[in-house]
């Protein structure tokens, strides 16, 4: 199948085919950020419901300042993507990632299905720490593409997180946590995982193959704003209470659903670590990516992705109710796996469970 021209410049909706009607489509809720952060009701409600169902929501961002940033500034961002990713693969592999997970992934280190199938995708995690650093203070050499948009990394990270934080702040009061502790464990000027991911998947090989970009699975932090323009992205259709972290698949019967990128809209996702902190009450929506269906598959597949994760000290243990026993927190604290770890050592130990190539810094 012959492959688009790979001169994308202007990341709108507009510059590909449209997404094709014949598809299965997952029916996602549309949340408006302006009015979450006006306090709307019933907007938080459908937070709520998505959060604990199938963790998974549309998020509308026009109309504020944070979300203006993210819908001017994706494009921006993966328009540079298009120049770290057309390095030579010798020269990105100076960037390869290291237990901190910052960096380059090359196609083919992940295990893309049972089978041993290796993925096709390629990432470039960029710290968020990093960019919002003088460069004297940063904790790795990045590509020059980055370095010279760094005040566009900086911004979009900064706008970024605050979004997920304002989700997260409505996912607190409904679960009767006080705000101030997710607050206190994703402070942004401290080192933690968070990142702005640069992704590229190439295209459909031929119309029939369903290679995978990448496998199945549950995001390792606490929320995920995802910004993309072609199709690609499937989450399974039922939802999962708890995530699975091991086995790879979907651990309830369904099927995977296409998840149509709307414009104007990231698609958000909650990640382990906020069914970790809710103590399972909270959902990780399991998703995959192959390439885009249809003849939207013929192009490059981009997209920028922010990871809102845990700061790099934080113990993973259940956030205690404000209402809660004494008795109630004793059980359970370290969630049933017999260990107390910080963010850093629970989310590499994750990223090697899902089959990651991962070599230590």
């Amino acid at each position: 199948m012959p492959h688009a021209e790979e001169k994308c410049r202007e990341f709108t909706p507009e510059l590909y085919p449209p997404f094709p009607d014949d598809t299965l489509v997952i029916d996602l809720p549309i949340v408006a950020l302006s009015k979450l952060l006006n306090g709307n009701v019933a907007e938080q409600d459908k937070v709520f419901e998505a959060c604990t169902r199938r963790g998974f929501f549309y998020l509308e961002l026009g109309g504020c300042d944070a979300g203006e940033t993210i819908l001017n500034g994706a494009g921006k961002i993966a328009a540079v993507s298009e120049g770290v990713f057309r390095l030579p693969l010798e020269e990105k592999m100076r960037y390869k990632q290291g237990k901190q997970i910052f960096g380059y992934k090359w196609a083919g280190s992940s295990v893309g299905d049972q089978a041993g199938t290796r993925d096709t995708a390629e990432f470039f995690n960029v710290a968020q720490n990093d960019m919002m650093a003088p460069d004297d203070r940063m904790r790795r050499p990045w590509p020059s593409e980055i370095m010279e948009s760094k005040p566009l990394f900086a911004s979009y990270s900064e706008s970024a997180h605050f979004i997920g934080m304002t989700v997260l702040s409505v996912l607190a009061e409904r679960l009767g946590i006080d705000p101030s502790e997710f607050a206190n464990r994703h402070r942004i000027e401290e080192p933690s995982g968070d990142h702005v991911r640069l992704t590229r998947g190439p295209p459909r090989v031929v119309e029939e193959m369903a290679e995978v970009q990448t496998p199945s699975h549950t995001d390792g932090g606490t929320i995920t704003i995802l910004m993309n323009w072609l199709g690609g992205l499937q989450v399974w259709s039922e939802s999962a209470r708890k995530a699975q972290l091991c086995n790879g698949q979907p651990d309830v019967p369904g099927e995977w659903q296409w998840v149509k990128p709307q414009a104007g809209c990231a698609i958000v996702n909650l990640g382990d670590a906020a069914v970790r902190f809710s103590d399972g009450r909270l959902c990780a929506g399991r998703h995959r990516v192959i390439p885009a269906p249809g003849v939207q598959g013929r192009w490059p597949r981009y997209s920028v992705v922010y990871f809102v994760r845990p700061e790099d000290c934080c113990v993973m243990t259940r956030i205690k109710r404000k209402d809660s026993t004494e008795e109630e927190e004793e059980e359970g604290e370290d969630g049933g796996e017999g260990e107390r770890l910080t963010a850093t050592e629970w989310i590499y130990k994750q990223t090697l469970a899902l089959g990651n190539n991962l070599d230590g810094d």
